[in-house]
């Protein structure tokens, strides 16, 4: 009984394997499909909503410059004596307010030198009062004829002298005081320490940089620009620059334009000012926008795009009958989108 179930099946398989194959190959040639009875076809309905009428507009392309933000004001706070860095009291990224301690230099042998002039003064002061004292008793005795002319004119002379060296060593002095403040370091901006320069121990000498400082309040972007571009650039004119570490994007003003800097190149260094932004810092990468002359060019309104993926379509009325078209787009300006290709002027859209 079992043999003859094993023939059965055996026969079976091949058959509903063929009845399969049969109903494929019936499917794929219609057989299953509506007939729809020769020469007439379903008649579509015509497009009756919104519809927009494309047409042109003047665009401005604009040519992306690769630029640097830079600081405007830059300082280098320098000794003006020759001694030793005693101290220094700030850190590259550090904030500093203007007349704020800096560093501090060596001043031992400035205050023995002021104190060595003073002594001197003091010591000049008691000569001086002295000398004085006696050109009056010399004057008074003069007058009741007890000596001569010239005793008189002796004194006077030793006095003016006394109060010429005084006068010297009160000019030396101060200059000992002066130089006494020149060991105090004080930042001449408000600002943010870029670097330091010098360490604690060196020995400075007049005009030694020992801090360096920008401010942030102030900063430029700077771009080597076209010749033909350059050219047709004004200054206080404004132009759209963007930042792309900080996300910041403003137009900025025409400050400087530099003649030839780059002669080999044909460009222009050309700087412009920009107003304080946050995390703005010198050394970023910006980019400027030169804009070029106006072009006429197919502008419509984003919403009546389509996205499949990466392809972009619309849907175009023509004889009241709607038709996909798939175009190329260019710049996003406000709230419309360039057509770079698949659309004329005087084309219809369905808005819907």
């Amino acid at each position: 009984m079992s043999l003859i179930s094993n023939k059965v099946s055996r026969a079976i398989l091949p058959a509903s394997a063929l009845i399969g194959l049969l109903v494929i190959v019936a499917y794929m040639a219609g057989m299953f499909d509506e007939v729809v009875t020769a020469g007439t076809k379903p008649i579509p309905q015509a497009y009756q909503g919104e519809e927009y009428v494309v047409s042109e507009s003047a665009v401005v392309h604009h040519e992306v410059v690769n630029a640097n933000v830079t600081a405007k004001v830059n300082t280098l706070v320098a000794s003006r004596l020759l001694a030793q860095l005693k101290s220094l009291n700030v850190r590259a990224g550090q904030s500093v307010s203007a007349g704020e301690l800096l560093a501090e230099i060596d001043d031992a042998d400035l205050q023995a030198r002021a104190s060595q002039v003073k002594a001197q003064q003091d010591a000049l002061a008691v000569q001086l009062k002295q000398a004085r004292k006696q050109l009056e008793r010399s004057e008074t005795l003069q007058s009741q004829g007890l000596v001569a002319v010239n005793v008189v004119d002796e004194w006077r002379a030793k006095v003016n002298e006394l109060q010429a060296q005084h006068q010297a060593l009160a000019q030396q002095l101060e200059g000992a005081l002066v130089a006494l403040s020149d060991t105090q370091i004080l930042a001449p901006i408000d600002g943010t320490v870029v670097e330091r320069l010098q360490e604690p121990g060196a020995m400075l000498t007049p005009g030694t940089p020992i801090v360096a400082l920008y401010n942030p309040a102030q900063l430029q972007v700077t771009a080597a620009v076209r010749e033909q571009q350059a050219s047709h650039l004004q200054l206080s004119e404004k132009l759209k620059i963007h930042i792309p570490a900080s996300g910041m994007t403003q137009y900025a003003t025409v400050s400087e334009i530099v003649p030839v800097a780059d002669s080999n190149a044909r460009r222009f260094m050309v700087k412009l000012d920009i107003e304080l932004a946050n995390n703005v810092k010198p050394g970023m990468y910006a980019q400027l926008y030169l804009p070029e002359k106006p072009r006429m060019h197919v502008l419509i309104p984003r919403q009546l795009i389509k996205r499949y993926g990466q392809l972009t379509m619309v849907e175009v009325v023509e004889q009241r009958q709607l038709h996909k078209r798939f175009i190329r787009l260019g710049q996003v300006i406000d709230n419309q989108v360039e057509v770079l290709a698949g659309l004329e002027a005087g084309e219809i859209l369905a808005v819907r």
